[in-house]
């Protein structure tokens, strides 16, 4: 319910390799789609894929980002002081065109014809417009792009273009940062910056610096170009920091002038071996319907690219791919987009935890804030690290963002068995975190509860004993003692350090164990039902199915006391918690939790569909399992949402493969190792993908015969197949029947 539908999707052409995935034509009502789908990225640099004559507010640096002060007209303790807001830099797409001498007018042509065609195994976009001009006469340009995958903040363009087939000029040029998104009423878009964004302080075709007032950042552009052959390559570098104006330009034209030495066929050569890389592991494929292999790629493909490599920065919610959500960080992050990129691009994974553990300070002073003594709280929505809520009971409330970084360290440490990482920043991450746990809690009839928080379901606010929470929260504990105890066994002199100065000793561990054990998970003897929380049950249920359509999303359309007052969903959260941490739980009890909740759930949220396709495969639901694959695999290409404009829905993306091997393949991380239970929708003839684990690499192909996994590197992967335990060393497979 609530979707918006587009018939953009129609737009889109695949590849019959279902490698390449392109838009034609110049409708302009869906060109914020399109420059979304389209947007190049490395986790540093974002570039939206515009056309060259119309560009505007394309390109975002993941550093660049905006300080302002939360203004509220009743200011109460501890609340939210300022936010960090990305706003787009300067354009570096610009482009005038010559012919006979004389510029040409694009507002006085039209566009005849255009194709834009991304390829998904290089990151490279190809453009061919033909404009007729204002003298009739038609001129043509071919435009490549790409963004190094490496993480290097710099633009490579190669440029060509004629009439009547003889060559004309071209003069790229840059020009300063436009300003950003204005407020809406729609609180998912961005806000009006009282700063306005960025200062130009120099500005010429080829260089351009600015500066943030309200952060400091500087950023700085420089534009190169040279002949090749018949066509202008063109590079943008590009450098942001707090250092002063003539280093940062000095940083970006070094970058430039390197890159622009190598040249665009040497980037291109290096960018599809990096590709090659990835999807030798990634590749995945639903056997005849080209059409939904190619968007599963794209969604990995901008996943992947998105995703921070730095340790610097992480994955924003909506990447670097638009303006939507300030460019904020939230716990989409670590619950949706990293349990992928642990399993098909790990070291991506650990800068992205990386990120987490340097602001770790930021989340202590965010617990303090709060008035918590001890321990630390991750910003709801930040980019910095300091929390950008302005409306707490739907954001700082939602203290399960600490169990999902927890949860996220977990399954990157048992799919990478990088006990070094937890040695050196992940105990002390889960420690602190879970300190939070005991702050939260009281002890009450022999159980441990958690008071006043908000779970993922934001249509119902600041109760108690949310069962997602106390679930993740019980996780979270256990996963801290667990990790305290390796740790101290393989490097005790590393452990004794870290205890002392965070204070720890063995009674706080054995609180943690103590308060996990006692957790409360509400239940409803009557209904025979988890509860989502300790009065959710007791509320009058919303009618959603009697709701009009043009009243959805609700929290657009009602007052968020309303919402709060009714048993309504904006999203999976029992469910997620049925997903995430229902290893326990009998398969009838996450039935009835699936036949109760799914009604009174909007999927006002992009986060919601992944969550009810993966519960809705395990308790045996073949046909809502695969309409919510389907709503969470299409939800940028087919534009259901109206939003993509604003940049793709990353969490949804991700969850597409999440649906597919959670949900279908029947995947689950379980005590160091893994299992399967696969099963194949009828209209299915097949699928298959690739994961790592541990260094070694499996690849999975599931049709009506049953599943066959085969490891084809590394040292042998056990696991679970069903009930089977299954031994493969690298060369072998083996063969198991469906579920």
């Amino acid at each position: 319910m609530g979707a918006h539908r587009s018939h953009r999707g129609e737009a889109l052409q695949f590849g019959t390799d279902g490698w390449t995935v392109a838009i034609a034509g110049d409708d302009a009502t869906c060109e914020g789609w399109a420059a979304t789908i389209l947007a190049l990225s490395n986790g540093a640099l974002g570039v939206r894929g515009a056309i060259e004559e119309r560009a505007r507010a394309t390109t975002f640096l993941a550093q660049a980002y905006e300080t302002t002060p939360i203004h509220y007209h009743e200011r109460l303790s501890g609340f939210a002081e300022q936010s960090d807001t990305r706003v787009p830099v300067a354009e570096p797409l610009g482009l005038r065109v010559f012919v006979d001498g004389a510029e040409v007018d694009f507002a006085a042509a039209r566009i005849a014809e255009t194709l834009r065609s991304l390829d998904l195994r290089s990151g490279r976009l190809t453009r061919r417009t033909r404009w007729i001009l204002a003298d009739g006469r038609t001129l043509e340009i071919v435009a490549e792009r790409l963004v190094p995958i490496d993480g290097s903040p710099v633009l490579l363009r190669r440029l060509y273009a004629t009439v009547a087939g003889k060559r004309v000029a071209l003069e790229p040029h840059l020009a300063p940062a436009p300003r950003p998104e204005v407020q809406s009423d729609d609180p998912r878009i961005g806000v009006n910056l009282g700063t306005g964004g960025f200062v130009t302080e120099q500005a010429d075709d080829t260089q351009v610096i600015e500066r943030l007032p309200g952060s400091g950042t500087g950023v700085a552009a420089v534009q190169r170009m040279r002949a090749d052959g018949e066509a202008s390559f063109v590079v943008t570098g590009f450098a942001v920091g707090k250092a002063e104006s003539g280093a940062l330009a000095a940083q970006a034209a070094q970058l430039a002038e390197a890159h622009l030495a190598a040249g665009f066929d040497a980037a291109l050569e290096a960018q599809c071996a990096a590709f090659a890389a990835f999807w030798d592991r990634a590749d995945v494929a639903i056997d005849g319907d080209a059409r939904t292999t190619a968007t599963l790629r794209l969604n990995l493909y901008h996943l992947f690219c998105s995703a921070g490599r730095d340790g610097v920065s992480t994955a924003a919610a909506k990447g670097l791919t638009g303006e939507g959500y300030e460019g904020h960080y939230f716990w989409d992050t670590e619950a949706f987009m990293l349990p992928v990129l642990a399993v098909l691009a790990p070291d991506v994974a650990r800068a992205m935890l990386v990120y987490r553990y340097r602001t770790l300070g930021a989340a202590k002073a965010n617990a303090r804030a709060l008035n918590h003594e001890t321990g630390a709280l991750y910003a709801w929505r930040t980019i910095g690290g300091r929390e950008c809520s302005a409306h707490y009971p739907s954001g700082s409330a939602q203290y399960h963002i600490n169990a999902a970084i927890a949860f996220a360290i977990g399954l990157y440490a048992d799919a990478t068995g990088d006990e070094a990482f937890l040695a050196e920043m992940g105990a002390e991450m889960l420690v602190e975190t879970a300190r939070l746990w005991l702050s939260l809690g009281d002890w009450r009839d022999g159980g441990f509860h958690l008071h006043g928080v908000t779970g993922p379901d934001e249509y119902t606010t600041l109760i108690d004993d949310n069962w997602y929470t106390n679930r993740m929260a019980q996780k979270h504990l256990r996963l801290a003692c667990d990790v305290a105890g390796r740790v101290a066994a393989s490097a005790p002199g590393s452990w004794a350090e870290l205890a002392a100065r965070i204070d720890l000793d063995e009674d706080e561990l054995t609180g943690f164990a103590a308060a996990a054990d006692a957790m409360h998970l509400p239940f409803d003897d009557a209904l025979g039902i988890d509860a989502q929380d300790a009065s959710f049950l007791g509320k009058p249920r919303w009618d959603v199915a009697a709701t009009p359509r043009e009243r959805f999303p609700l929290l657009l359309h009602y007052h968020p006391m309303t919402l709060y007052r009714h048993q309504v969903c904006k999203q999976a959260d029992l469910i997620l918690g049925m997903v995430l941490g229902g290893e326990d739980v009998p398969l009838d009890r996450k039935r009835r939790a699936f036949d109760y909740y799914e009604p009174i759930t909007t999927h006002d949220s992009t986060l919601s569909a992944s969550t009810f396709a993966i519960l809705a495969s395990e308790v045996g639901y073949p046909e809502q399992a695969s309409r919510f694959f389907r709503a969470t695999s299409f939800v940028d290409v087919e534009d259901q949402h109206g939003n993509t404009s604003h940049g793709v829905h990353m969490a949804s993306l991700a969850g597409s493969w999440l649906a597919l091997v959670w949900g279908f393949a029947g995947f689950r991380p379980a005590d160091g190792s893994f299992a399967f239970r696969p099963t194949l929708p009828d209209s299915w003839q097949g699928y298959h993908f690739g994961l790592s684990w541990r260094g070694s690499e499996l690849r999975v192909a599931v049709d009506r015969d049953g599943a066959r996994y085969r490891v084809v590197s590394g040292e042998p992967l056990a696991f679970r197949h069903g009930n089977a335990e299954v031994r493969i060393a690298a060369g072998e497979s083996w063969t198991g029947p469906l579920a």
